[in-house]
């Protein structure tokens, strides 16, 4: 995350608006001196800021977070969804830590599903004193066989320490049964955000989560996903 590219990239938007510090932070409800703050590269707008100068500039929250307008091309509906979520669980991360600790250096890693019948976006941030997890957009993709369906899914995020099994989120329930479709219509609803997560194990970055999934098919029978999670540094920053 480029501070001084960011501060560089409002104050090109504010000149091409034609405002003054003094307005622009008139319409954030903030302080000029906040303003200054952001263009010379010491501080970032928190998320409901980046909203709203997302608004105000008619940029999206990503443009902002990279410094830069991003070029237009068409992807596949999937592959935008999974990088504005991606953009948006960074920026959320970003601004929480930095919010509770101005001065310290935090880490950012990706999570790896281990499961080739499934993948997910998760990011799992941490430094000496705390750590925060976000998963989201759990998707079923094995195209070698065709998409189980289900009436009920329920999905619990925990992790193992010393062979034993600590829960720490869960999502849905086997008793609220639906209509028979297929498993991703109820995955994709599925998020686990952890704020402040304690981890029992002694890595920083905490390699021992798992997500079970439970589903019940049509015929009340229960099917069961273990989806091992590996923690992915090449993104830490």
């Amino acid at each position: 995350m480029n501070q001084e590219k960011i501060g560089k990239f409002i104050y090109d938007l504010r000149k091409k608006y034609n405002l003054t510090q003094a307005e622009l932070a008139s319409r954030l409800h903030v302080t000029a001196q906040a303003v200054s703050k952001w263009e010379n590269g010491r501080g970032v707008p928190d998320i409901e800021l980046l909203k709203k100068l997302s608004e105000e500039f008619d940029v999206s929250i990503s443009e902002l977070i990279e410094g830069e307008k991003e070029s237009k091309r068409k992807n596949k509906l999937g592959l935008v969804i999974s990088i504005f979520l991606i953009v948006v669980v960074i920026v959320i991360l970003i601004i929480v830590f930095w919010v509770r600790n101005n001065d310290e250096t935090f880490n950012f890693s990706s999570l790896v599903c281990q499961n080739d019948s499934f993948s997910i976006n998760g990011v799992i941030a941490y430094d000496n004193a705390k750590k925060s997890v976000y998963i989201s957009n759990i998707h079923y993709c094995d195209e070698s066989v065709e998409e189980p369906t289900a009436i009920a899914v329920e999905c619990i995020l925990y992790e193992v320490v010393d062979d034993k099994e600590k829960e720490i989120a869960s999502y849905g329930s086997l008793d609220k049964m639906g209509e028979n479709v297929l498993i991703s219509n109820y995955l994709r609803n599925v998020e686990f955000n952890i704020d402040d997560y304690e981890c029992g194990c002694d890595s920083t970055t905490c390699s021992n989560l798992h997500i079970r999934i439970n589903a019940l098919n049509s015929d009340n029978e229960r099917v069961t996903y273990e989806i091992p999670l590996s923690v992915d540094t090449t993104c830490s920053d």
